[in-house]
């Protein structure tokens, strides 16, 4: 027993499924939401500098975010307290001269040397996805070897046995 549409149903029914493609097809996809500052300033640190200047309370947010091997084996907090404190002075600058003083202040610069890398340094920077929270690759690196070692072992192991067990020549 077959259950046929009327001809306006028939026509509702390709019109809803019309729709619906061209939804699917047309619609845009959902913005992502932009990472939190503090999250940014610490991707712009991994290089080991900062090169942007950020609102004050991402600094501290950045600093009291820092992993607690980051912040013993490392100069991020130091970085970063250095960072806002050339932050606040360019702010203090520009709001000295925005007010019509006719004030003079110069502020430092740093000049950062660049670096030349061996073409197998270039190679894992490139295939790493850096950031400061994505999986070190030295540690990938080691693990992988270790699991090699162990297999090696058991390779060896399981060689003996079989050595063992059809007795001498």
């Amino acid at each position: 027993m077959s259950a046929s549409l009327s001809p306006g149903r028939k026509q509702f029914a390709r019109a809803f499924v019309v729709a619906c493609a061209a939804l699917a097809v047309f619609a845009a996809p959902a913005a992502a939401a932009p990472p939190p500052c503090w999250k940014t300033l610490l991707n712009d640190w991994y290089d080991g500098h900062i090169d942007h200047t950020y609102a004050p309370h991402c600094y501290h947010e950045a600093i009291s975010h820092l992993p607690r091997d980051v912040q013993n084996y490392s100069s991020a907090k130091d970085d970063i307290l250095r960072a806002l404190q050339q932050a606040i002075s360019k702010q203090t600058t520009t709001s000295q001269t925005t007010s019509g003083q006719a004030t003079t202040t110069t502020t430092p610069t740093t000049t950062t040397k660049k670096k030349h890398t061996s073409p197998v340094s270039k190679a894992i920077k490139d295939i790493t996805p850096g950031g400061a929270d994505s999986f070190p690759l030295p540690l990938l690196i080691l693990g992988m070897l270790a699991i090699l070692l162990v297999l090696a072992g058991l390779g060896g192991m399981a060689w003996r046995r079989y050595q063992g067990r059809r007795g001498p020549a």
